[in-house]
């Protein structure tokens, strides 16, 4: 067996793995009765969202960002035949006197051996300025695991000397890593920077029909996170399609860079509440799995650190 065959095998099996699984799902599927044709049925209505409104008891639209701090938000995830197949869930707190945030969407039971078990994670590291109402990450790591292979990235943000630095590791191996200078007026606001920033009205008023350009940490060639807020008009087109109950909320089109989520476009569309939590979640085109759907759970407070930190491996009390 030549080089080239033997580094093919291992990919071989993993492909037959996947294929293998998913007959095994379609047939149980089939005789079960749990999967249906997409046209035996009309499109399912959107939750009522009467339990799972995302308000606050108090809110105002801008203000103190460590507010947050304690919240996590909790979303299940649902994909090809399987609801709930995943949960996420993001968190800001406070530990060894620093703020951070931490995203963490895993797949589990059955379906996450049908999909080789993925698990990504996102943590930032943040000085908080102006005045107390913005974050700026001085650390941001991303590490996504794949099965047996776990991708790491690490950036440093030195706004004192103006430098991007970062490492990017593949099963503890480093594979790359970079130098280059942040602008000057400039920050390089990473997903958790952006959402929090975003949600306390940082870049904007949130209004209907609003766009932003936000500088982001460069991904291969793509340097800003842009959003656009639905119309009234083509809030009602897409509430009228998804046959959605009438709220205040709004409709929400993302784009990221697209290796941030493993995505094909990179594009996340978002039905919000008018306290700027989000409801809903499609994540465009992931990869191999095609859309992804997050549902809003439910929203918790807590004294500790979430668990999950790629770094800490339990809870840890705040300050």
């Amino acid at each position: 067996m030549n080089e080239l065959s033997r580094r093919c095998v291992p990919r071989r099996f993993s492909l037959l793995r996947q294929n293998l699984a998913a007959l095994m799902v379609a047939h149980f599927l089939a005789f079960s009765g749990a999967a249906k044709p997409a046209w035996a049925d009309p499109a399912p209505a959107s939750p009522a969202n009467d339990d799972f409104l995302g308000l606050y008891d108090a809110f105002e639209p801008r203000g103190d960002i460590r507010r947050f701090d304690g919240e996590t938000l909790h979303y299940d995830i649902s994909f090809l035949w399987f609801d709930k197949a995943a949960t996420a869930a993001v968190s800001f707190y406070k530990i060894d006197g620093q703020y951070q945030a931490l995203l963490v969407a895993e797949t589990k039971g059955f379906v996450g051996w049908f999909t080789s078990y993925r698990k990504h994670v996102y943590r930032s590291t943040f000085d908080i300025v102006d005045n107390g109402e913005r974050l700026r990450s001085n650390k941001f790591e991303r590490e996504v695991v794949i099965g047996d292979t776990a991708e790491k990235t690490t950036h440093a943000l030195d706004y004192a000397e103006r430098k991007h630095s970062w490492s990017a590791f593949k099963n503890g191996a480093l594979v790359n890593k970079g130098t280059e200078d942040i602008p000057p007026d400039m920050y390089f606001d990473d997903i958790l920077a952006a959402f929090y920033n975003f949600r306390n009205s940082i870049y904007g008023k949130l209004a209907k029909g609003a766009s932003f350009k936000i500088s982001t940490i460069p991904e291969k060639g793509v340097k800003e996170i842009s959003i656009f807020i639905k119309t009234e008009r083509e809030e009602e087109e897409a509430r009228v399609q998804q046959v959605r109950k009438k709220a205040e909320e709004l409709l929400l089109r993302v784009i990221v860079p697209k290796e941030l989520f493993k995505t094909k476009t990179g594009e996340l569309l978002f039905w919000s509440s008018k306290n700027y939590i989000p409801l809903e979640t499609t994540v465009v085109d992931y990869v191999m799995l095609g859309d992804l759907h997050a549902r809003f759970a439910r929203r918790t407070a807590s004294k500790s650190a979430p668990v999950g930190l790629m770094t800490l491996n339990e809870s840890v009390t705040r300050q």
